[in-house]
């Protein structure tokens, strides 16, 4: 139940943080009014969400390649 609460805190995080940050710098990139209404959140969450599953890929190799060396010690 732990984790649970956990992913959804970091959900909300996550979704706060790219209607702060990220969908204004977007919005300036070139959306026109109708364009952003309908689609520049959308991009915005999944920009995020591209950059959040490469973060947590490196995380993923970089814990796999330390108990590598740990075994390759033993």
């Amino acid at each position: 139940m732990k984790k649970i609460l956990w992913s959804l805190v970091i959900t909300v995080i996550i979704f706060f943080f790219n209607i702060w940050l990220i969908v204004p710098i977007i919005s300036n990139i070139g959306y026109s009014s109708v364009e952003s209404s309908y689609h520049l959140v959308t991009h915005s969450l999944l920009l995020s969400l591209i950059f959040l599953v490469i973060f947590c890929a490196s995380l993923i190799l970089e814990r796999f390649n330390e108990n590598n060396k740990k075994y390759d010690e033993n």
